[in-house]
């Protein structure tokens, strides 16, 4: 009887650690909301400095996607200037923008977040994490960076 109990609290740990591990590999998703532009800020569930990565925002008005909207994100390291990196966002559906970037280094990062639409301006602050370490200066060179990691032809 002691072996089938220990059978099962094994079973039930295995599936808890699978339901866990499982819960990581989920894109980090975040939304903040002042009662006027609802914006969430999405990222793949793993962001790697050196690799081109695709980032998503959905801004939404009272539950309706915002169509009509001009988004900036401005991706800066917390505790270090890399100077200008980011993207403008595209609008690949009603409220969906998404856009590309390449992190110079992992490390703590914060997403701001630019909305403009019509004469309503609202930024939001987003806080990730990237893996990886610094990027080589040819590594930078062919990403379209900067030596001090800053974007080389920003569009924003």
């Amino acid at each position: 009887m002691l072996g089938v109990k220990k059978i099962g609290w094994s079973v039930l740990l295995s599936l808890f650690v699978l339901v866990a591990c499982s819960a990581n590999e989920k894109e980090q998703s975040v939304s903040q909301n002042d009662g006027g532009l609802q914006v969430t800020f999405t990222t793949p569930k793993k962001v790697e400095a050196g690799k081109k990565t695709e980032y998503t925002v959905h801004v939404s008005r009272n539950g309706n996607p915002v169509a009509d909207a001009e988004v900036i994100v401005h991706l800066e390291m917390a505790d270090m200037d890399h100077g200008l990196n980011g993207f403008r966002g595209k609008m690949t559906e009603s409220g969906v923008y998404k856009g590309q970037a390449v992190l110079p280094m992992g490390g703590d990062w914060i997403a701001y977040v630019k909305v403009k639409r019509g004469s309503e301006k609202v930024t939001k602050r987003f806080e990730f994490k990237a893996e990886g370490g610094m990027m080589s200066p040819e590594e930078l060179e062919k990403s379209g960076l900067h030596e001090n990691g800053s974007l080389k032809n920003p569009d924003f």
